[in-house]
């Protein structure tokens, strides 16, 4: 199947899709519902960052439409979910100062990433043809842009001469293992099933950099309820453009849209449970943990490797191993980017998936099967 084509002649739906689709992408979906459901929940938790979400996603999608976009991947929502987290992690993250310097500097990076989107898009998509179009194979790229060109901007920002960076306070003491060199993290924190549920709900709402477990229900309720709504929708303007009901389902949508699987909410829970439970183990430090940081990743690892490969026991069972070790992944690249001082962002998640879906390619038992990760057969 191809990507779905959301445009439909009307600008007022169009304008529609092209919103909330490019928010439900940032789960990976393309599904208003999920969209809606979404900037309710970061509304609820804080007007400031709905507002970004809203600004910048059609930011990204209106220079994308003056750069001459595909416009059915414009309404699909493909350039707006990158932009979001630009624009989010800048002015409405809890990086950098929210002041006219920062504000700025979140809609330019909005409006740069459509290209970096792009840029992305091309690479990932035709770095792996092999003998021809007709036996070529592509992995997605994924929040790639978002966090390549925030990278790039945060650090450059370093240097700026304005106020931006929140001055940093006095280094932690860190206490030893006796006979170690790692740190005592211990506390007298008790982990009960409350406060998991808590962090647990917490790491899916920091997907997009907000810490509320209220936000956090929206998000589940939301990639559960994950219509895509498109044909029916097109079919009140008279033209018929995707022949399927109007409940197909954009948690599956990559392999079987037609599947009563609605697991979207089911796995970002489980993509964050098992984040916050391998922070327990390893003893990373419980503030951390109780904020959601070690969740938001997992959710995207354990969302993308069961909807866009199809979900089969080997399958799953990958995407469980995935979680795993974006859990290893997390800590390091937050050690490697704080020499800078910059967050480690959503790049667990893209190197995890990026590798988990270059493994398929020889891994027979597990369905790669439209042209990710292996050629289309």
């Amino acid at each position: 199947m191809g990507v779905a084509n959301y445009s439909t002649g009307d600008p007022g739906l169009d304008f529609f899709f092209t919103l909330f689709n490019g928010i439900a992408e940032v789960p990976l979906f393309s599904s208003p519902i999920t969209g809606i459901l979404i900037l309710a929940g970061v509304f609820l938790a804080s007007r400031k960052a709905g507002a970004m979400m809203v600004l910048s996603g059609l930011i990204g999608a209106g220079v994308a439409i003056m750069a001459g976009a595909p416009y059915g991947l414009v309404t699909f929502g493909l350039f707006g979910y990158n932009s979001i987290l630009t624009g989010m992690a800048f002015w409405s993250g809890p990086f950098v100062k929210a002041n006219k310097a920062t504000f700025f500097i979140s809609v330019f990076g909005a409006a740069i990433t459509a290209f970096t989107w792009m840029a992305f898009a091309h690479l990932m998509g035709d770095m792996f043809i092999l003998n021809g179009l007709a036996n070529s194979w592509a992995i997605p790229g994924f929040t790639s842009s978002f966090i390549f060109t925030t990278w790039a901007m945060m650090y450059a920002t370093k240097r700026f001469g304005h106020d931006i960076w929140p001055a940093p306070g006095p280094a932690p003491k860190e206490e030893l293992i006796a006979g170690s060199g790692n740190p005592n993290t211990s506390d007298n924190f008790k982990w009960t099933a409350k406060e998991f549920m808590i962090a647990t709900l917490k790491g899916v709402s920091q997907v997009t950099f907000v810490e509320n477990w209220k936000t956090g229900i929206f998000w589940v309720v939301g990639l559960t309820l994950s219509f895509e709504l498109g044909p029916l929708l097109v079919a009140a303007t008279g033209e018929t453009i995707q022949d399927r009901p109007w409940w197909t389902n954009a948690y599956t949508a990559q392999w079987d849209e037609f599947s009563p699987l609605y697991l979207g909410g089911a796995m970002a829970l489980l993509g964050s449970g098992i984040g916050v439970a391998m922070a327990i183990l390893t003893k990373l430090p419980t503030a951390e943990i109780r904020l959601g940081l070690h969740g938001f990743n997992q959710v995207l690892v354990m969302i993308a490797l069961t909807s866009f490969i199809p979900l089969t026991p080997q399958s799953f069972m990958m995407a469980v191993f995935a979680t795993i070790g974006c859990s290893f992944l997390m800590p390091a690249l937050q050690r490697f980017f704080g020499n800078w001082g910059l967050p480690a962002l959503t790049g667990p998640f893209v190197f995890t998936a990026w590798i988990f879906l270059l493994a398929t390619s020889g891994f027979f038992n597990i369905p790669a099967g439209i042209g990710w990760a292996r050629p289309a057969s």
